[in-house]
């Protein structure tokens, strides 16, 4: 930057007193002066004192643009020399006006630029430190419902506002940052503490685990009743199948007695038809002849005899074990599914 180091003069002004001719001008020193003056502005905006010479600078610029308009209303009415040394300080002044929008436009956006860097850099310290504090994914994610990103960036926000310098910014949002990065220490212990309460043996029963340890609700109050609402659960769950084997056990010893009660029966029916005295020989003979008579002049047909039966396979050929006793050609047992 021009100057740099060296006091610039800013007290420095047209001089233009006329008659009927110029008596006294520097309009040659003085644009001289104005052009040095111009191209020795602030051009870097990082701390305080640099925004504080640009605002100086400002204010210097609109005296030097009225002095100079001043000097040439005062001689408005001259010849053309006059003329020509009205249009240099007309020149002269615009430049002065055009410097000082431009560097009050350049002056705001700049100090905007400069406080929302510091913003955006104390935030994203905080948020690293965040992450670094919080790897555990439950735990990060209860951290976020009670102090959310966007909570963190509007309190950093509302502690920079209303502040006049890059200094005081700074401390606002540095002690902003220090409480805080407390706050979620504070936290994550607190997170971590209630966490470690849920039995892993019964994690499956803590499906809402983020919301119950982000709570303020009482964790083990709520811990040990749904545990012991689990045990009598399988309690129940014990207890009933427990009582259906009983009873399907009865069933099964019920089947089994009924199937060997008609076993023994058809048995007893059985051994009763071989125990019949049989007729005279010659009766029975006589008996033979007349059904075999009678049997050649009746027509014959096949026959399938089917008994519904429901149970298992062993029980099924106990129950036909005295059919199959009779011998008879072609009876079978067929499974039907």
């Amino acid at each position: 930057m021009l100057w740099q180091g060296v006091k610039m003069n800013t007290h420095f002004e047209l001089i233009l007193n006329t008659e009927s001719k110029v008596v006294a001008c520097n309009i040659l020193d003085f644009e001289y002066q104005a052009d040095t003056y111009l191209a020795g502005l602030t051009q870097t905006f990082e701390t305080d004192e640099d925004f504080i010479q640009a605002k100086e600078e400002i204010k210097t610029l609109q005296e030097l643009e009225s002095r100079t308009k001043q000097a040439i209303d005062n001689v408005l009415n001259g010849n053309k020399e006059i003329t020509d040394l009205i249009e240099t300080a007309k020149e002269i002044a615009e430049r002065f006006r055009q410097a000082r929008l431009s560097r009050e436009k350049l002056v705001k956006n700049k100090e905007a630029e400069v406080k929302q860097a510091i913003i955006e850099t104390v935030i994203a310290e905080i948020m690293d430190v965040r992450y670094k504090s919080c790897s555990e994914n439950t735990i990060s994610l209860a951290l976020e419902m009670n102090i959310p990103k966007s909570s963190i960036a509007q309190r950093i926000q509302t502690a920079s506002k209303n502040k006049r310098t890059l200094d005081g910014l700074q401390k606002a949002v540095n002690a902003e940052k220090t409480l805080i990065l407390a706050e979620i220490s504070q936290e994550i212990a607190r997170l971590q503490s209630r966490l470690t309460l849920i039995p892993l043996s019964h994690k499956h029963l803590f499906n809402d685990e983020v919301r119950l340890i982000a709570s303020q609700d009482d964790i083990e109050q709520i811990i040990a009743e749904r545990v012991e609402a689990e045990k009598q659960r399988e309690l129940e769950i014990k207890t009933k199948a427990e009582q259906e084997a009983r009873e399907k056990a009865e069933r099964e010893a019920q089947l089994k007695a009924e199937i060997e009660a008609k076993t023994n029966a058809q048995a007893n029916t059985n051994a009763q038809a071989h125990a019949v005295t049989p007729e005279p020989q010659a009766n029975q003979t006589a008996v033979q002849s007349e059904n075999q008579s009678s049997e050649h002049h009746q027509p014959v047909f096949n026959f399938m005899l089917q008994i519904p039966f429901t149970g298992t396979v062993e029980q099924a050929r106990a129950y036909f074990a005295p059919v199959k006793a009779l011998n008879y050609q072609g009876i079978r047992l067929t499974k039907l599914n």
